[in-house]
């Protein structure tokens, strides 16, 4: 659990959009592990859950991650502003898979 949040603070910190959605992945693996150390119905199921949540939501990240920087031509946080008014479609795709 103090690894899940550690590594929720270095994403705070991320310019790349690759790294910020690679270092989600490991905090989110981080809350599967202390779920899956309960050793609980709840914490299991909720660990099989956010598995596969993990699973269908960050392999998306990555192919929207893909075809922003397809059309801008970097994956900085900071140069690819203002993208809702450059692909509105994809912002929301990007807003379900990280709602998900």
């Amino acid at each position: 659990l103090i690894g899940g949040v550690l590594v929720s603070l270095i994403c705070l910190w991320q310019m790349d959009l690759k790294a910020l959605i690679a270092y989600s992945s490991v905090a989110h693996m981080g809350i599967v592990l202390s779920g899956l150390m309960t050793m609980t119905y709840w914490g299991l199921n909720g660990s099989y859950t956010l598995m596969i949540a993990h699973g269908l939501c960050s392999s998306g990240l990555f192919c929207l991650a893909n075809i922003s920087y397809e059309r801008m031509g970097s994956r900085s946080l900071l140069i690819n502003k203002g993208m809702l008014n450059f692909m509105p479609s994809l912002s929301l795709w990007w807003f379900l898979l990280c709602s998900g």
